[in-house]
């Protein structure tokens, strides 16, 4: 739900471009050592990246306009803990096995009044940010150089900023190719192929993901705290959801809830009534000054999603819930037949599955109960599953650092995912959501306390109604 900053492309030039400085190989520069749970982090990704360089760019600049915080790019902070650095550039060396990380020696002037407290470069902060060594930003490209000569073979791969970043695509203008003015990733791409047009460059999702899918134990704790905290959020939510409402009303209350309980929201929330809660017509609040607000009409349905952060740890969750505070005979069945396939899906969930399984599984309990279905919007709603393209937007997506993350094909123990069932049936959007730790032998719902089932659903819309009298 974030929006990216963006560095400067002239920046990043300057950076990449106009260095010059000689340099040492990187085994013999002094530093830090890094500790757990980093030093297995970079391990991981070390055994992944083989002899190849990574290239992993820190936020250059806050966003005043959009942010309720300043979040770290979340790559750069897992493999850091940097929690407010601008302009650094981490590079994991996979020959050398070292991590080193360059900071300019001042920011703009600008920028000082913003990051007092900006780290330095200087062997001092390296075991502090879980580095091998923090050397000079002027002394990144030389570093590079002595990297590529050492082992002329290496890739440079260039940190493709995940799941958001993803989306961005392409999008540029028409003299911009590549999308790089868009893509503050693709920047550093485009910047790096023309610093050293003869190494193999590319963009890398792949090690990343790998070794983020899985949480470490120090994630888990924050990971459950954002999951609780989210489910009050929801609770908070709830409580004024009704006719004649404004959707905006709703989002203040799950922000209000959020900075009360943690950090502040994941994202900003969605209280998406009516023709809002039809996908894919909530991602256009993005772009919409009051994020589509809208007043809340009884007989409609509302997308509530929400997440709350902890400790930069987000939570993602969310239900379909009725303006009334009931829904008619078809939207209950609708209801409680995404609850049933939901939990068919969750019920294969464990190490070694496939993420595509548990669609499937969800799809086919659909199918089982399509001939015991009684309304006509039940029916149109086993339809739409039921075909190839009747559900496009149904996902599973990982959960951590961000509110969205990839996940790797294969389930793992210690993956923390989202599972999203989404679906439009007769101009209404019905969804559900839960933030879910895979286990070895199954999983466990971390945001517990959320109603599921159309008589749960409108119970809790009672009792929440009630605690604000």
């Amino acid at each position: 739900m974030t929006i990216r900053n963006q560095p400067s492309f002239v920046t990043i030039a300057v950076l990449l471009l106009g260095i010059t400085a000689p340099s040492t190989r990187a085994q013999e520069r002094p530093g830090g050592v890094p500790t757990p749970p980093y030093a297995e982090r970079f391990a991981k990704a070390y055994a992944r990246l083989g002899k190849d360089l990574l290239i992993m760019p820190s936020r250059w600049a806050p966003t005043f306009a959009t942010a309720s915080r300043f979040d770290q790019e979340p790559n750069f902070f897992y493999f850091t803990g940097a929690e407010n650095a601008l302009g650094g550039v981490l590079v994991l060396d996979g020959a050398a096995r070292r991590a080193e990380l360059f900071l300019p020696t001042e920011l703009p002037r600008g920028l000082q009044l913003v990051a007092p407290n900006q780290p330095a470069p200087g062997r001092s902060l390296a075991t502090s940010l879980h580095v091998d060594a923090i050397s000079e930003w002027k002394e990144f490209a030389s570093y590079i150089d002595a990297a590529l000569a050492a082992s002329p073979s290496s890739t440079i791969r260039v940190d493709d900023g995940g799941f958001e970043a993803g989306m961005i695509g392409r999008l540029g203008n028409p003299l911009d190719s590549l999308g790089t003015l868009a893509n503050e990733y693709r920047s550093w791409y485009r910047s790096v192929q023309q610093r050293w047009p003869r190494a193999m460059v590319r963009l890398d999702h792949e090690v990343a993901t790998s070794v983020r899918a899985i949480k470490d134990s120090s994630e888990i704790k924050p990971v459950r705290r954002a999951a609780s905290a989210s489910v009050a959020a929801f609770s908070a939510g709830l409580a004024r959801v009704s006719s004649g409402r404004r959707q905006r009303d709703v989002e203040a209350a799950v922000v209000e809830s959020c900075v009360r309980l943690a950090n502040g929201p994941s994202f900003w929330p969605w209280a998406m009534s009516g023709p809002n809660a039809a996908f894919p017509a909530p991602f256009a609040g993005a772009v919409d000054n009051r994020n589509l607000d809208r007043a809340m009409v009884s007989g409609e349905v509302v997308r509530l999603d929400v997440g709350c952060q902890t400790d930069h740890y987000m939570g993602d969750v969310g239900r379909t819930v009725p303006v009334a505070g009931t829904f008619d005979g078809g939207q209950r069945e609708v209801i409680d037949l995404l609850v049933a396939a939901y939990r068919a899906g969750l019920a294969v969930v464990r190490e070694g599955v496939a993420v595509n399984d548990l669609i499937r599984a969800s799809v086919a309990e659909v199918a089982r109960r399509r001939g015991a279905l009684r309304t006509t919007l039940g029916k149109e709603a086993a339809a739409v599953i039921a075909r190839p393209d009747g559900t496009p937007y149904w996902q599973v997506h990982g959960i951590g650092l961000e509110a969205a993350e990839r996940l790797p094909d294969t389930l793992r123990a210690g993956m923390v995912l989202d599972y999203e069932p989404i679906f439009v049936v007769a101009g209404q959007g019905f969804y559900m959501e839960d933030m879910i730790l895979v286990t070895a032998r199954g999983y466990e719902i971390l945001s517990t306390g959320l109603p599921s089932t159309a008589a749960e659903i409108e119970r809790a819309i009672r009792e929440a109604r009630a605690s604000r009298r």
